[in-house]
């Protein structure tokens, strides 16, 4: 018996073999695109980063790293770069805190950057600027920014032998001298003023060393209706530090002072100050947390331009005063609170009390407010002159005025609002 179905041709025709060659090659592009967009969307935009600092160039920084977005509110932050700084041995020393939040809670570092004296304003930020980008690159790596992200090394210059270190003929001494005079006044009035100055240092890890020899000449006169005021308001001042750290916690260190001051009546003062310091944490974590007790115990020799309400031209003095400092830096703000108390060792009523207290707060996105003071109970003026005082020298500032208490206060209040943004640098006008 016959049948009527023809067979299937085992051979296949040019056509359809085309065919099957398109569709896999279609089905290829349609796997790896999924796959080109599911690497990229397993990476984050673009981070925003919340900067916190204070001697920054905000526009500087802005303009020179673009791979961020940076925003005016840490709530809108993936990054908080908290950056603090603190004098060194010719020069400043950045500490810069790099801490992640959703989605780069895992991650945080920190770097320093060292600038010196020497620098100039553009070379110190242009420095700062390049370990911005070094330790923001990390947190970029996770993100889109990756795609356009390059990395550029300069090679050092060559030496004989790359592990020798530095050698410094000045020895870690920095020297600043500075002049400057004012001249200022109008048809019944003149005021002169010349300010100089001499400040010297060295600074190591063991041993800090500070002196600074300044004074100022400063003349007024006054053109009354019946007479002709001549003010007064020299001073200079001689000023000493030698101190030597005892560990991670401690230092001891020694004050010296030599001075005189017309509007104070001190003629001639001279003292020297042994000192001790213990901070309850490390000094390494200076710049975010300290609690710092410190003594010292004050021989002084005082002469004075007049006779004092004690009766004195001279006299010999030793008194004490204990200085107590409380600060944290966290992201939510700033607290600051610190006392020094003093008395006179031959009579314990002459004594004063300073109390500075300051609280910086963020309350929520864009509301901060902050709060600073100052009150001092004022029982130690033993260099007033005696007798009364005019109301011409109470007006010009002439001579010191007799108080037992003085305090100031701030407060502050901040909200901003809007965009969350902070990319744009707009320098016309």
């Amino acid at each position: 018996m016959f049948s009527n179905k023809s067979t299937a041709n085992p051979f296949k025709t040019p056509q359809t073999v085309f065919r099957q060659f398109f569709y896999l090659f279609l089905l290829l592009i349609l796997l790896s695109s999924e796959l080109v967009e599911a690497q990229s969307s397993s990476r984050q935009s673009i981070p925003n980063v919340y900067l916190d600092c204070q001697r920054c160039d905000f526009n500087y920084i802005r303009t020179n790293i673009e791979f961020v977005n940076y925003v005016r509110d840490q709530d809108d932050a993936d990054i908080y770069l908290r950056i603090t700084d603190s004098r060194t041995s010719g020069g400043r020393e950045y500490t810069l805190n790099f801490r992640g939040i959703e989605p780069f809670s895992d991650r945080s570092d920190t770097l320093k950057y060292i600038t010196r004296d020497t620098d100039s304003s553009d070379e110190e930020r242009a420095g700062l600027l390049r370990y911005i980008k070094v330790g923001l690159v990390p947190f970029a790596a996770k993100t889109v920014a990756l795609e356009n992200l390059n990395v550029f090394y300069e090679l050092p210059e060559e030496t004989d032998d790359p592990g020798m270190e530095i050698e410094d003929p000045w020895n870690n001494w920095v020297f600043d001298i500075n002049l400057r005079t004012w001249l200022n006044g109008e048809d019944t009035e003149l005021n002169f003023g010349l300010h100089t100055g001499l400040y010297a240092e060295r600074v190591t890890d063991r041993l800090k060393i500070r002196t600074r020899v300044r004074g100022d000449i400063n003349r007024r006169r006054l053109d009354l209706t019946d007479e002709t005021i001549h003010v007064v308001r020299d001073w200079g001042e001689y000023w000493g530090l030698f101190a030597i750290s005892l560990g991670n916690n401690a230092a001891i260190g020694l004050y010296t002072r030599a001075n005189f001051h017309r509007p104070g009546n001190i003629k001639f003062n001279v003292e020297a100050s042994p000192a001790f310091e213990y901070n309850l944490f490390p000094y390494g974590e200076y710049q975010e947390r300290r609690f710092i007790f410190r003594y010292r115990i004050t021989p002084s020799y005082r002469t004075y331009f007049e006779e004092t309400v004690f009766f004195k031209h001279s006299e010999y003095l030793l008194h004490h005063n204990l200085h107590s400092r409380v600060r944290y830096d966290r992201p939510w703000g700033r607290i600051d609170f610190s006392v020094t108390a003093l008395n006179y060792f031959h009579d314990t009523s002459i004594n004063r009390i300073d109390f500075n207290p300051s609280l910086n707060v963020r309350i929520r996105r864009g509301l901060s407010v902050s709060l600073s003071g100052r009150y001092r109970i004022i029982n130690d003026q033993i260099a007033i002159p005696a007798g009364d005082i005019s109301d011409q020298d109470r007006l010009t500032g002439q001579v010191q005025q007799p108080t037992s208490a003085d305090y100031r206060i701030s407060v502050g209040l901040s909200y901003t609002f809007g965009s969350i943004y902070n990319n744009v640098v707009n320098p016309r006008f």
